[in-house]
């Protein structure tokens, strides 16, 4: 839902008006609103139905009904954010609502208001699916229970919904509106803005600069709308620090996520150190032991060391330049070759977020768990079966393992001297920390009330994660394939980034100003 929040939200952002235009009756354009915000809620109704069915059905399988629940709302929040993009995009809502009194001459109140209605529609829809939330969290009790874990009382209804507008709407609205402001106000002075510059397209450069401005102080303004607080110290604590020191990963704090301990999960946020955050859920603590940690903390360190948020903003800057020269191509255009360019892009845009992006995401995901494994080798596990790392005299020869080492001799190879070595690309993975890992993942997928075999769209299925890893530990040529993949797909981001970047360079006439302002700097020395 985080996801389909920022695309709505980076929609009002980048388009003021429809681009087609299709609807251009103003009650055709309400009932449109209307269904928009109507539609999502019914559908996430009979999935919760179908959800609570299938847990009363076959109580010895409560994974039936999980599944079937988490499948079915991940594509239900793809077409709530599908509905609403089309609103925007393609209906005449946005010039609606900078109609109505007294909004049209307010900064970001019209951008609020087109973006009202999915609001409203992603409330309805948790509201929809609240009984079946419910019960899955109950299965999950079931299992903190059983392991002798502290238990919370579920959710209540006001409990879930101020949760999740904090956590998935409030922390993409808050830098927004901060957006927004900015956008409004170039625009409102665009003229004197070309006229002090000399460059037509000023304001938008100006935009996309504060957009940099916005996505690196955006941690600070996330952790205060979430609800967190510093990990206290202790044992556990050292070790993170100790381990992050060793993977060569700063952050300016390790943060507990408060979810009333009935959320397991772990996040990474920020792209530099000093504005970089771990968040750990208060459910993870109290429910993993300290090894389970340190290996998720790994993988979200594996998020940083292989640098997956700059290749995500990367990857944004790609469609941000991409319709930057859309605009300015455009410019002028008859409205039927407008139309038409803006449906190849915004076709384009479709296979590359909802194709690509996801392809991505998901090979980043299994890198990091791959990098997880590796910080779990620096922690001094003891390997217990044969594997390519501390077992088998080398790869390729028999496959007879050699005596294991001592608990105190996998401590002192885990040094930082020897850290290339246990977090390089393509050495081979520990098959015992493998196995640990995917225990891990399976036991975070449970004690979510996650079905292991539910695929997400932007992580794949816990199962099939597991299963990649065993394999790659295994099979260490697997493992180099998949590195050397990953290489290309990070060259290639790389690539068509500075390609799409001196793109809208050339279209906005950059060149020429930076020559004019480089003369005037020489002529002044």
């Amino acid at each position: 839902m985080l996801l389909i929040v920022l695309a709505v939200f980076s929609v009002a952002l980048a388009f003021q008006g429809p681009v087609p235009g299709y609807l251009r009756h103003s009650g055709l354009t309400y009932a449109a609103a209307v269904a928009a915000t109507i539609l999502p809620a019914l559908g996430g109704w009979a999935v919760s139905r179908r959800a609570l069915r299938l847990i009363e059905r076959y109580p010895e399988d409560p994974n039936r009904g999980q599944y079937a629940f988490n499948s079915a709302i991940g594509y239900l929040q793809m077409f709530l954010g599908a509905a609403h993009i089309a609103l925007l995009l393609l209906t005449r809502w946005p010039i609606e609502c900078g109609r109505l009194p007294i909004v049209g001459d307010w900064i970001v109140a019209p951008s609020l208001l087109t973006v009202t209605p999915f609001l409203i529609a992603v409330v309805l829809l948790w509201l929809a699916t609240y009984p079946a939330e419910r019960a899955v969290r109950q299965i999950a009790l079931e299992v903190f229970l059983f392991r002798h874990r502290p238990v919370q009382p579920v959710w209540t209804l006001g409990q879930y919904l101020t949760f999740n507008f904090r956590h998935q709407v409030l922390c993409v609205l808050v830098p927004m509106v901060f957006m927004l402001a900015g956008r409004d106000l170039l625009y409102q002075n665009e003229a004197a803005l070309q006229r002090w510059s000399g460059l037509r397209d000023m304001p938008d450069l100006m935009l996309g600069a504060l957009t940099v401005v916005v996505a690196i102080f955006a941690p600070l303004l996330i952790r205060h709308t979430w609800i967190t607080a510093p990990l206290s110290p202790g044992p556990l604590r050292d070790r993170l620090l100790l381990l992050g020191e060793k993977l060569r990963v700063r952050c300016r704090e390790i943060l507990v996520w408060k979810s009333g301990g009935l959320i397991v999960n772990a996040a990474v946020m920020g792209l530099f150190a000093p504005l970089r955050y771990v968040l750990l859920t208060d459910g993870m603590l109290a429910n993993l032991d300290d090894r389970k940690i340190e290996a998720v903390f790994g993988h979200e360190a594996g998020h940083v060391r292989r640098w997956h948020i700059p290749y995500l903003l990367l990857f944004s800057l790609i469609s941000g330049c991409l319709l930057q020269i859309f605009a300015i191509r455009m410019h002028g255009a008859s409205t039927q070759t407008y139309q038409i360019g803006a449906v190849v892009l915004g076709a384009f845009m479709l296979v590359k977020w909802g194709v690509i992006f996801l392809w991505m995401s998901q090979r980043f995901e299994r890198q990091a768990d791959i990098f997880g494994v590796r910080a779990l080798q620096l922690t001094g596990v003891p390997c217990n079966q044969p594997c390519f790392v501390h077992h088998f005299a080398a790869a390729g020869e028999s496959a007879m393992p050699v005596a294991p080492k001592s608990d105190e001799a996998i401590r002192e190879s885990a040094n930082a001297a020897e850290l290339p070595r246990a977090s390089g690309r393509r050495q081979p993975i520990c098959t015992t920390c493998a196995h640990i890992f995917s225990e891990t993942l399976n036991e975070v997928a449970v004690l979510n009330g996650i079905a292991p075999e539910s695929g997400s769209p932007r992580h794949g299925s816990i199962a099939g994660r597991s299963r990649f890893l065993q394999a790659l530990a295994r099979d260490p040529s697997a493992l180099e394939r998949f590195e050397r993949t990953m290489s290309w797909v990070q060259a290639a981001i790389i690539l068509a980034a500075i390609a799409c970047a001196a793109w809208a360079a050339h279209e906005m006439k950059l060149w020429p100003m930076v020559r004019s302002l480089s003369e005037r700097i020489l002529a002044v020395r």
